[in-house]
């Protein structure tokens, strides 16, 4: 099994050695998991850093008075899965901000939106950023179970991608009118929805003790844009980030004009591409360009 995914491109595998080699147990439940401080391994082809505050890209500069923060929450998509440091939404922000600025990412993959918060908050007293940036998605209302994993899944990669297989096999929801009920069903309501919200009120109260203002931009579920039958993902996720005096970015007209597929990583693998995050980039500048109301 380790000859044969060698190349690194079974998705699979690469996230349970991205779940192995980068990733540890975090003392926090609400967290769950969290990266490991100084760790890199190539993922799926690509070099993966993580600094020494745990987040993935270089060492951020905290110091230098009067250089504007800006920090990108959320999960793998923050994160930058299957991309180079420089393509990540991170990487090309920096680059476009330039030295006046420093762009950070807090994401993590595989984590829901009371993750994603819990996660942030313990960074929020030692970064003090003038901008954070909610990159949410549509799993934002998931059920995390916990993450515990055998002895065996841990250290064989056959046994690890046995169990996913049997994982996906028993979901049984095969298709996509499957797939838009299943989210039907997570945005309307239930345990998941109720956290994400009760999340979402965790960080405003942040927000009003640190000063900080939030951007939300949803990234769109990314199998198909035409038609696109998950909008009203957007309706409810820009209703909560307005509510709460947030700002919020809808980057699906811009991406709809090619298609979904031209996003991907791989072609077996839905995370963005630097394309996708050069549009949702070119999206955020003006907001990060304008003066802080």
């Amino acid at each position: 099994m380790r000859v044969a995914t060698a190349s690194q491109q079974n998705y699979l595998i690469e996230m349970w050695r991205y779940a192995t080699l980068l990733k540890r147990q975090s003392a926090d439940p609400a967290i769950g998991h969290e990266h490991v401080p100084g760790a890199s391994a190539s993922l799926q082809g690509v070099d993966v850093s993580i600094n020494s505050l745990g987040m993935r890209g270089p060492e951020p500069d905290l110091a230098t008075p009067g250089k504007q923060k800006v920090v990108i929450i959320g999960d793998s998509n923050a994160m930058g899965w299957g991309v180079s440091e420089a393509d990540t939404l991170r990487g090309q922000l920096a680059a476009d901000l330039g030295p006046s600025a420093e762009v950070m990412t807090t994401g993590v993959g595989n984590m829901n939106m009371t993750q994603i918060v819990a996660n942030w908050l313990r960074y929020s007293g030692t970064v003090r950023p003038q901008t954070v940036i909610l990159l949410a998605t549509v799993r934002a209302p998931a059920v995390q179970e916990g993450e515990g994993a055998g002895w065996l899944v841990r250290h064989s990669q056959l046994y690890a991608l046995l169990v996913s297989f049997v994982q996906i096999a028993m979901q049984n929801t095969p298709g996509k009118e499957a797939l838009v009920d299943h989210y039907k069903t997570l945005w309307s309501g239930g345990r998941g929805f109720v956290a994400m919200e009760a999340a979402l009120d965790r960080l405003k109260a942040n927000q009003a003790t640190e000063g900080y203002r939030v951007i939300v931009m949803l990234v769109p579920e990314p199998h198909s844009y035409q038609p696109y039958l998950f909008g009203f993902t957007s309706d409810v996720m820009r209703s909560e980030a307005e509510k709460r005096g947030w700002t919020f970015i809808d980057p699906l007209p811009e991406l709809a004009q090619r298609p979904a597929e031209s996003y991907w990583v791989t072609n077996s693998d839905v995370h963005f591409n630097a394309d996708a995050f050069h549009i949702m980039a070119e999206l955020l500048k003006p907001y990060l360009a304008a003066p802080r109301e």
